[in-house]
C-alpha cells in the first residue's frame, strides 16, 4: 500500500443532493460511530473531496443516497465493503433506474431509519442507528434528581396528551390520495366535547405556513391547536404527566416519541408499528393501534396498564437501557455496535 494512502475503518460519503446543516459530521451515523471509533478510524467526505490522487483506503464504505456518484468519482477509494444509508424517513428510493443500477454494482445493502416491511424493496434492508441530541438526557438526569429528592410520583393529572405539526404518511409514490393523516383523525377523537378523558395537547400552531398549508385539504384546524407552546423540556414535562401517550404517524411510521414516552413511563399507543423494524427496537409493553380503527378502546386498556400494571413501563425503560445509556448511545453499552457490525457482515 502506499505510503500517502490513508486508512481508516470507515469513510462516509455523504450525498450531493442533500443539504445538511453542519455537514456530513453532523448526521446521526456519524455521531454515532464517534460513539465507539476514535477520530483517527472514521472519515466523513462529500463527492466534491473525492481526488483520484488521494488515496483512501477503508474496511467500510458508507454511501449515502440519493447519490449521483459515478465510478470514476470512486477509482481514489480502496474499500473492502460498501453500504449504501438513506437518513431520511422516506420508504423508498430516489434514485433513478439507472443510478440504482451503479449502485447496486457496489453493494445489494442498504441501511434505513427503519423498514416498513409492508412495502416491498428491491435492495436488502438494514437499519440506522438514530441518534438523539442531548436535551432528552438532561431531562432524564433532572427527572432522576427530583425524584431522589421528593420520591416517585405515581400520580398524574392528565389522561392523555399529543403535541405535534400536522403531517401525513405517504403510503404510495403514486401521488398523494392515498396519503394517511393520522394525527388530524386521532385529535379529531380526542379533542371532540363528548369525549371522557382528559386531553392536553394539539397541533403545534407555531409555524402558520404549515397549517396553512395542510388547511388547504384538511379544511379549518384551528379547533385542533394546542392552547399553549411546547419546547422539548415542557414537552417531556407534560409526558411525564400524562397516564397515556398518543404516538401516531409522522411523515413515517416511527417517530423519536416512541422512545420518548417510554423514558416518560408512560403507556404508548402508537401507530401500528407490527411491520415495522427499527434499529433499536420497541419495548413489548405498547399499544398498537390498527390504521383508522377507533381510539377510544385502545385508550381505556392503557389507562387501565398505567392504573393496574405499571411495573410494566418500569420493564419498557430496562429494555431500552439494553441499548441506551440514559437515552443516548454510550460506550458502557455495546449491544448498539454489535447490532450495526452483525449488519454489515452479512455483505
Amino acid at each position: 500500500m502506499s505510503r500517502n494512502s490513508l486508512v481508516y475503518k470507515f469513510v462516509l460519503l455523504g450525498s450531493d443532493l442533500c443539504y445538511r446543516k453542519g455537514g456530513l459530521s453532523n448526521s446521526p451515523l456519524f455521531q454515532f460511530l464517534k460513539v465507539y471509533y476514535s477520530d483517527h478510524e472514521l472519515l466523513a467526505l462529500n463527492s466534491a473531496q473525492l481526488d483520484q490522487h488521494r488515496k483512501i483506503s477503508t474496511e467500510f464504505l458508507l454511501i449515502e443516497t440519493p447519490s449521483s456518484l459515478n465510478k470514476d468519482q470512486l477509482s481514489g477509494i480502496h474499500y473492502q465493503k460498501a453500504v449504501l444509508f438513506d437518513e431520511s424517513d422516506c420508504w423508498w428510493f430516489n434514485e433513478t433506474q439507472e443510478q440504482q443500477e451503479f449502485l447496486r454494482s457496489l453493494t445489494d445493502l442498504v441501511l434505513k431509519t427503519h423498514v416498513d416491511r409492508s412495502h416491498t424493496h428491491s435492495f436488502r434492508l438494514g437499519t440506522l442507528p438514530t441518534y438523539r441530541k442531548k436535551k432528552l438526557q438532561q431531562c432524564l438526569r433532572w427527572k432522576a434528581m427530583m425524584e431522589a429528592i421528593f420520591g416517585k410520583r405515581s400520580q398524574r393529572n392528565i389522561d392523555l396528551f399529543f403535541i405535534g405539526a400536522p403531517t401525513r404518511l405517504q403510503t404510495s409514490t403514486e401521488g398523494s390520495s392515498r396519503d394517511y393523516n393520522q394525527r388530524l383523525e386521532w385529535l379529531s377523537e380526542v379533542m371532540a366535547k363528548d369525549f371522557p378523558y382528559r386531553f392536553e395537547g394539539g397541533f403545534d400552531g407555531t409555524n402558520r405556513r404549515l397549517i396553512k398549508t395542510f388547511e388547504q385539504e384538511d379544511g379549518d384546524l384551528s379547533p385542533y391547536l394546542a392552547s399553549r407552546r411546547y419546547n422539548f423540556y415542557s414537552y417531556f414535562n407534560q409526558l411525564c404527566h400524562s397516564k397515556v401517550a398518543l404516538v401516531p404517524t409522522g411523515f413515517a411510521r416511527w417517530t423519536y416519541r416512541h422512545y420518548e414516552a417510554v423514558y416518560a413511563k408512560s403507556v404508548m399507543l402508537s401507530t401500528d408499528m407490527s411491520n415495522v423494524e427499527l434499529f433499536v427496537p420497541l419495548p413489548p409493553h405498547i399499544i398498537n393501534v390498527p390504521d383508522h380503527a377507533p381510539l377510544l378502546p385502545y385508550i381505556e386498556q392503557g389507562i387501565q396498564m398505567f392504573d393496574g400494571q405499571s411495573d410494566l413501563l418500569e420493564e419498557n425503560v430496562k429494555f431500552l437501557e439494553l441499548y441506551y445509556d440514559n437515552g443516548r448511545f454510550s460506550k458502557r453499552r455495546l449491544k448498539p455496535l454489535e447490532r450495526f457490525l452483525l449488519q454489515l457482515e452479512q455483505i
